[in-house]
């Protein structure tokens, strides 16, 4: 399986996941590495970031990699085509199972239909309302976080809770 732009190339052969920036480098791992792979929404720029997370959770140093490509425009059905694959091929999930956090009920806050009107089940996450991911889940790419985001994060903490 080959993915073929201009100064990137992305290539899995017999479960081996290598990412080449011709100009720039490589990034190499076995795909039993890779326990995320996302597409996500195209962002204001154009671009669509494409991520891949590599964990890497045994041995002396432990670890996670995280590989983010940005997929233009006109490569977004190929990259959405490729991620497809490589799910179905290697079993990677889009997120892994248990992985919780506040990032999806915030973007859903500014809902104004309860799951009643809008005829879908109740969610157990609104029950709880909004949570912070624990500090050692794996979702942190970096933790604790600084003290400009602790801030920012009290702050729309605090917004939420006045609405």
């Amino acid at each position: 399986m080959k993915l073929d732009w201009p100064e990137f190339q992305l290539h899995c052969h017999d479960g081996h996941l290598v990412f080449h920036w011709r100009q720039y480098g490589i990034v190499e791992s076995n795909m039993k590495h890779c326990s995320r792979i996302q597409l996500l929404p195209r962002s204001p720029d154009g671009l669509s970031p494409w991520l891949f997370h590599l964990r890497f959770p045994a041995g002396p140093t432990p670890g996670l990699l995280v590989v983010r490509v940005d997929v233009p425009a006109d490569r977004s059905r190929e990259a959405e085509e490729y991620t497809d694959l490589l799910r179905r091929r290697y079993a990677v999930p889009e997120q892994p199972e248990g992985a919780e956090g506040y990032a999806g009920e915030i973007e859903n806050a500014g809902d104004t239909e309860g799951p009643e009107e809008a005829g879908a089940p109740e969610d157990p996450a609104e029950e709880t309302g909004f949570q912070r991911v624990p500090l050692d889940a794996q979702e942190w790419l970096v933790a604790p976080a600084g003290a400009a985001s602790e801030e920012l994060f009290g702050a729309v903490l605090a917004h939420v809770d006045s609405d």
